[in-house]
């Protein structure tokens, strides 16, 4: 995404923003997508840490609540900015209000479903004979739906929670792999993924609503930068997810082709496609505009198509 300059920024103020009703389809898919793709990789985790049954599901929601909560975190305190360059303050306050209010809506809903979550340790078996980390990471988990209900409009408590993420995260990561080179390449797994996830609930729940509600070039431009930051974190989590995931799948190279044809092989397979088909979603999401029901949040540059439209049409309207 180009940035407007200042000078375009006052021109384009006449422009009346186009805002569709219907919600996108395509980040819709890809939060399904990406869940998707941590079932079937918790799913096998879990199985080759000795966790069978319902308790594979039980675990594999601790690890996607923990990320939901992460990743909204995430936008909540780095993409979302209380000033953007050359655009009108009262304007930029105005728009995060109202995220923010839609946050902590979001935020409560989620703390319960988190709650839940602290009995995914338990449901770990390989945590049997190691007590205390299986209680910091349900403490942990408690704590965080804790702040959620708060309200993480306020910063200090959005920090707070983010700070329980990033224990739970490495919590969960020396648990499943241990304290060396697999241990942090586990981190680096799970931390991309909540990173991505949890922006995308973020951009469904939270952004796209608050542009709807400022139709305005100012809150169009703010919302299509925090979308922009959101973007360029997505393109690091990709790799980082495909070379983690190779990587922490190292040790079954040696299996004979077959096992990867049935479970619990096959779900590596298929997780690989469901990463593959949302490789295709995030490239065709800003050629079709998808990004959201705002003009020009998706692609500035419709702002700039708007305006020379409505330049050529002037001459005919004054008629």
């Amino acid at each position: 995404m180009t940035e407007l300059s200042s000078r375009e920024v006052g021109r384009l103020q006449h422009l009346q923003i186009v805002v569709k009703e219907e919600t996108p389809l395509l980040p819709r898919v890809a939060f399904a997508l990406i869940t998707a793709a941590s079932i079937a990789g918790a799913v096998f985790t879990g199985h080759g840490l000795g966790v069978s049954g319902p308790a594979l599901f039980v675990r594999w929601f601790g690890l996607w609540t923990a990320a939901l909560a992460g990743g909204f975190l995430a936008w909540r305190l780095g993409y979302l900015r209380k000033a953007e360059k050359d655009l009108d303050a009262s304007t930029v306050t105005t728009y995060n209000s109202t995220a923010l209010r839609r946050a902590d809506v979001v935020g409560r809903l989620l703390a319960p479903l988190v709650a839940l979550s602290a009995a995914a340790p338990f449901a770990a078996s390989y945590l049997d004979n190691r007590p205390l980390l299986r209680w910091m990471i349900a403490t942990a988990t408690l704590g965080l739906a804790v702040t959620l209900a708060l309200g993480i409009r306020r910063t200090g408590v959005a920090a707070s929670a983010a700070l329980l993420v990033a224990l739970l995260l490495l919590g969960w990561a020396r648990a499943d792999a241990g304290g060396g080179g697999y241990g942090w390449i586990r981190l680096a797994h799970l931390s991309a993924f909540t990173l991505w996830l949890g922006g995308a609930l973020w951009n469904i729940s939270v952004a796209m609503p608050a542009g709807r509600a400022h139709p305005t070039i100012d809150a169009v431009l703010t919302g299509a930068r925090q979308l922009d930051r959101f973007r360029w974190v997505v393109r690091l989590a990709l790799p980082t997810i495909i070379g983690t995931g190779l990587a922490m799948a190292d040790v079954y190279r040696g299996l004979p082709r077959s096992w990867w044809l049935h479970y619990p092989g096959v779900l590596i397979p298929l997780k690989v496609g469901v990463i593959v088909a949302l490789v295709v979603v995030f490239i065709t999401c800003p050629l079709f505009r998808q990004c959201s029901p705002v003009r020009g949040v998706c692609n500035i540059d419709d702002l700039r198509s708007g305006d020379q439209a409505d330049q050529t049409d002037e001459p005919v309207s004054s008629r």
